[in-house]
């Protein structure tokens, strides 16, 4: 299904025209085509592989999506070098997935590439940050964290949504761009609501790992998530703040009455 009025960029037209001759030509259904394929992608960078039961595609089917993830990489090393970042996967899923009633029944709004750059600017300018826990709570694509880690760099990036689709695309995003984070599948109002997470390139800039320099993937099981430790830290700090607010003694205020020069004067103090 097309998005009326929005076409994928001029550099992925052949990307586009890979997908949707391949998803159409066998009868299958876009969007299904769209995460099997990002699934394939993420599953090439994994460090601990499963079979997947349920995959339906042929060896020679297999071999398209191979082609397709070899057309993306060439697009992103000469996007990426030139701009910094590059989504892809942001501008397929617009032009060839998010039909009008996904989107407006999911809120899936894309924010414009140069909008994310000019949030960054605003928030960082000058400063050089590192080492820091940076967040999306809502990070579709993961466009906002591409921007922030091409212009500061060395931080942990920690992005969260509830659909799985854009999860996946932030995930590959993540492992093409070399970003260190986590993604989070869930609802962000309530952390609790667990649906998977994946751990990216924690060991890419690690001094003699065996996977020093070569993007990764794992999945993750909640216990190990940075984004779901933060919360339940806060959420004892605010919980500890409400005890401790419990027990502190009421401000008592003394009022008295003094006589001076005939009239009455209210004075009051701790």
């Amino acid at each position: 299904m097309y998005m009326a009025g929005y076409d994928a960029p001029v550099e992925l037209r052949e990307l586009e025209k890979m997908l949707n001759s391949f998803t159409y030509g066998n009868g299958f259904d876009i969007s299904t085509v769209f995460d099997d394929w990002l699934l394939f992608i993420i599953n090439n960078f994994n460090t601990n592989p499963q079979p997947n039961p349920s995959w339906k595609y042929t060896k020679d089917q297999n071999m398209v999506f191979h082609n397709m993830m070899c057309e993306w990489i060439r697009v992103m090393e000469r996007f990426v070098e030139r701009k910094g970042w590059y989504d892809a996967f942001g501008e397929l899923y617009e032009a060839c997935v998010a039909g009008k009633g996904r989107r407006s029944n999911s809120g899936q709004f894309f924010t414009p590439p140069h909008i994310c750059d000019l949030m960054v600017h605003v928030n960082c300018g000058d400063r050089k940050m590192v080492k820091k826990n940076v967040s999306d709570p809502t990070c579709g694509s993961g466009r906002l964290l591409l921007s922030f880690n091409s212009m500061c760099p060395g931080n942990y990036m920690c992005a969260e949504d509830l659909d799985r689709t854009c999860c996946m695309m932030t995930v590959a995003n993540f492992i093409i761009h070399g970003v260190v984070g986590e993604v989070v599948w869930h609802n962000s109002l309530d952390p609790a609501s667990w649906s998977g997470g994946w751990r990216v390139n924690e060991q890419l800039n690690t001094l003699f790992s065996p996977l020093r320099g070569i993007p990764h993937m794992r999945e993750i099981e909640q216990s190990e998530s940075r984004v779901i430790q933060i919360w339940e830290n806060k959420r004892v700090e605010v919980a500890q703040s409400r005890i401790e607010a419990k027990e502190l003694p009421p401000i008592i205020q003394e009022t008295s009455i003094i006589v001076e020069k005939g009239r009455l004067q209210l004075s009051l103090w701790d």
